[in-house]
């Protein structure tokens, strides 16, 4: 991409001049490629992608680091004196008891309610086929008695 430095440099602010050469090294486009910015675009997109993948690498080591860290913590962690002060029993029903809460919001809560407007929905579905069944009936009666 064209810095503001050599737009300065190319325009000559001072000299009110515009100096050919100097763009066209600045720019570096042939005549055909004075709309196609493919090529700077796609340099900026591969500095961005270097940029990225570089800070990604280092957020990625540092989350390793401290997994590594937990894990030598709880290696060293004595389970007996856990079990001995109860705390790991609290844990399990801490544990079995959010267990209990989630299963309880996926069973759906208007279960009987959805079930009874189901049916009703059913009924007055029979219903009104009956009512145009008799309707049709008539229709057709009335037709067979006017020929």
């Amino acid at each position: 991409m064209i810095s503001w430095q050599s737009v300065l440099h190319i325009f000559d602010v001072e000299k009110r001049q515009m100096s050919m050469a100097a763009v066209v090294k600045d720019v570096a486009l042939i005549g055909e490629q004075l709309f196609d910015h493919t090529p700077q675009v796609r340099q900026e997109i591969e500095k961005f992608v270097d940029r990225f993948e570089r800070n990604e690498r280092h957020r990625e080591f540092d989350g390793i680091l401290r997994a590594s860290h937990a894990l030598v913590e709880a290696a060293e962690t004595p389970v007996e004196a856990l079990f001995e002060a109860g705390k790991m029993t609290k844990l399990i029903d801490d544990v079995n008891e959010i267990t209990a809460k989630i299963s309880a919001l996926t069973t759906p809560k208007f279960g009987e309610e959805h079930q009874t407007y189901l049916e009703n929905i059913k009924t007055t579905q029979k219903d009104y086929v009956e009512l145009c069944r008799r309707e049709a009936l008539k229709k057709m009666r009335a037709m067979a008695e006017t020929r």
